[in-house]
């Protein structure tokens, strides 16, 4: 492991923050280089020993530059930027060396909005990363981050290996220098401060995969370890794609229980009750970009981590439901403030 560097960018991102603690705490001998739009006196103070490369994801050379050099790269930055993705794939691919890329991803690209039959019903197709590998590989164009997941999967081959790791919906917090709050329960508390009462769309009865952050971050580390360890059990490429999926969770089950943490926690009017929507309602949350409001909390993501969890992924994070109440807190003390 001595002397291997490692380039990471989302540095200071919900997820990708938390993946940098971990990776110094786990191995402190990494020679390690952060992406930064803007370097600050914080993060140099938190990571000392952390090099820089000042660069947006629009700044190419620079990220090809800094994945050609490194051994190791992590993308948890703009995982939708086809310019960022090409910019290291093209690094790696100059290398004469072995190289290694863990690309982040989403459930987003099995969600069945695209479908428009199960909006706020229970969808009973679970999606597998082993037996349907497959099909998650043949995903249209259209399926959100799939284009770029491809380029990813198929550039596996010669002396570059690759692994995307998809997460579902993440709750929890962060220990990112950066920026702590992940969407799932904050928008979600946003909105239903704006209207006065949490909603679910029609029956509600719509499927979300959850997982906390912590977990999250524990496949990261233990796909790099197995690849530290010369990566026998890793698998690359296409089959090198492993859910992070802890749990699920119904949506009208989640508004009612944000529903009563916000008539405790203050952020709601007392009498309140979380209340079946329509999708007009529901669309006009966010009326610039409605089909986002209908992915997050009308549509159904279901997934298995049997990938993951043959390779030894056992999540253990708080649940759901014992985050929940801090996660709305916090989220609801940002907004005020």
């Amino acid at each position: 492991m001595a002397g291997q560097k490692l380039f990471i960018t989302g540095a200071t991102g919900f997820i990708g923050g938390s993946v940098l603690n971990k990776i110094i705490a786990t191995y402190p001998d990494l020679d390690i280089t952060a992406l930064l739009r803007t370097p600050t006196s914080a993060f140099a103070a938190k990571y000392p020993n952390v090099k820089v490369v000042k660069g947006s994801f629009d700044d190419f050379d620079v990220i090809e530059k800094a994945a050609q050099d490194a051994d190791i790269t992590i993308h948890t930055g703009d995982i939708d930027h086809p310019g960022c993705a090409k910019a290291i794939l093209s690094g790696l691919g100059k290398k004469t060396e072995m190289s290694f890329l863990i690309h982040l991803t989403g459930t987003g690209c099995i969600s069945d909005e695209r479908e428009q039959t199960w909006e706020g019903k229970f969808n009973p197709h679970v999606w597998d990363d082993i037996n349907e590998i497959q099909e998650i590989y043949d995903l249209p164009d259209s399926a959100q981050h799939h284009v770029i997941d491809k380029w990813i999967q198929d550039a596996s081959r010669g002396l570059v290996k690759t692994v995307t790791i998809c997460p579902p919906d993440i709750y929890g917090q962060s220990s990112t220098i950066g920026n702590r709050a992940t969407f799932m329960v904050p928008d979600y508390v946003a909105a239903a401060k704006k209207y006065g009462e949490c909603f679910y769309l029609g029956a509600g009865e719509n499927m979300r995969a959850i997982t906390h952050i912590d977990d999250v971050v524990d496949l990261f580390l233990l796909i790099l370890h197995k690849h530290l360890e010369g990566g026998q059990e890793l698998q690359y490429g296409k089959e090198g794609f492993y859910f992070a999926v802890a749990s699920e969770v119904a949506w009208k089950s989640a508004a009612e229980a944000i529903n009563q943490l916000g008539l405790e926690q203050g952020w709601l009017p007392q009498g309140t009750k979380a209340a079946s929507w329509n999708k007009e309602q529901l669309s006009a949350v966010l009326p610039e970009d409605p089909g986002r409001v209908l992915y997050l909390w009308g549509s159904n993501s279901r997934a298995e981590s049997s990938r993951a969890k043959r390779l030894g992924w056992n999540p253990h994070a708080p649940s759901f439901w014992e985050a929940l109440a801090e996660d709305c807190q916090v989220a609801a003390y940002n907004l005020a403030n």
